[in-house]
This record gives C-alpha cells, structure tokens and sequence, in this order.
C-alpha cells in the first residue's frame, strides 16, 4: 500500500486498509520515511504560500496608499495625518526576499512535519493509556507507527487544503474543504485502533482527548477569573 492506489484505499476504506497495513507490519523508521517524503514538499509549498499572503500583507501595510489604509483613513477621518503616517510607515522593515527566506523553508518543512508526527503521537498515546487502549507489547513505537502511517495518508487532505491557502483565495473555499481535514483526523483514530488492537472508538476519542482536556482547563480559567473579578467588585 504504498503506491497512489494504496494511499487511496487506506483514505476511502480506512477500516480495513489500515488493518491490513498493520498486519503489514512496517517498522517505525519506514513509516517516518515515507511519510517525511509525502509530507514535506507540501508542507514547503504551503509555507510558500503563506510566504506570499505575508509579503503582499506587509506591503500593504508600509504603502499608505494601500487600499488596506484607504479604507483605515475612510473609517477615522481626522484622526491620522496622512503625512505622518507615511513617514512612520517608511520606517518599517521590510520581509527578507523569497530567494533568502526559500532555504529556511526548505530546512523547516521536515522539521515541521517531524514535529507535528511526534506531536500526534504523545498525545495520541497518552490518550490510549488513559483510555486502556493501548497495547503494552507494541507500546510507544506503535503508535508512532500508526501516526506516521495516518499523516502519510493525511497528504491527500494536505494537499486538498492547498488551493485554500493560495493567495487571493475567498474565505468560504477554506470551508468547504474542512471535511477533508476532518476525515485525516479522524484517520488517525482509525490507525490507532488497527495498530493496537482497540476497538475504534478509543482510538478516534485518543485523538481528541488531549483537545477536550485543555478545553475543559481553559473554561475552568475562566470561571475562577469571573468568581475573583465577582468576588473583588
């Protein structure tokens, strides 16, 4: 399952195609290397995207005649002087040019995707321990196993994704491509659960626990900030 039919099966049948892989058995080491191979030129394209947005982005913020100030200046009259404006603008620095930013974004693509691997498979397996779904004979390195092998699938809502990121592209187009993120996502889980053997609810739920958690930490910030400002009045 390692050619583009492959890729499509473990996306459109994930249930068996991942079970299959597992029984497979690829070790740690491949799964990483086919995975960095899929994922790290994209992962260079949309840092070259983003690079782009950025650039027009702080243009027009250094060009006081951006339509981006013309409407700021519409919207506060008399409260800018348009030539003191211009003189602070011209101050500020510019982006380094694409030609010396490209060999950092060539450096940090697999890095970044490194990462974010070894970000999904803490979590992730945290997530099994917590929820007894781990197996113990395959441990850590299966779950790195499973993630390598869900994110080298996920390079087909990677690339989905990218026609969103291109610049100029409407707001809505993001939209409508969420579910191909969503259905990467939920990959993983489908990964986990082949891999360790665990029904697949505890797999997708291992995906997600670490999100609920800080969620649930963050709205418990929060309460304790409105009881101290209700307490203080």
């Amino acid at each position: 399952m390692d050619g583009p039919r492959g890729l499509w099966e473990l996306a459109a049948r994930p249930g068996p195609a991942f079970a299959a892989r597992a029984e497979e058995a690829p070790s740690a080491g491949r799964a990483f290397g086919a995975m960095l191979a899929l994922r790290a030129p994209v992962a260079f394209l949309s840092s070259l995207l983003l690079w782009i947005r950025l650039t027009a982005l702080c243009d027009a913020l250094r060009d006081p005649g951006s339509a981006l100030w013309r409407e700021v200046l519409a919207a506060l009259p008399g409260t800018l002087d348009p030539a003191q404006l211009a003189e602070t603008l011209a101050g500020v620095p510019r982006l380094p040019s694409l030609g010396a930013a490209l060999p950092w974004m060539a450096l940090l693509a697999p890095v970044s995707v490194a990462s974010l691997w070894l970000h999904h498979a803490t979590f992730d397996h945290a997530g099994l321990l917590l929820l007894g779904g781990a197996d113990r004979a395959k441990g850590f390195r299966g779950t790195l196993t499973a993630d390598a092998e869900a994110l080298r699938v996920g390079v087909l809502g990677a690339l989905a994704a990218l026609p969103g990121e291109v610049p100029g592209a409407p707001w809505w187009l993001g939209l409508l491509l969420a579910p191909a993120a969503l259905w990467c996502w939920y990959l993983r889980g489908q990964a986990l659960a082949a891999w360790h053997g665990c029904p697949l609810w505890k797999g997708v739920a291992a995906t997600v626990l670490n999100v609920l958690v800080a969620g649930l930490l963050m709205l418990a910030l929060l309460v304790l900030a409105a009881l101290a400002a209700w307490i203080a009045v």
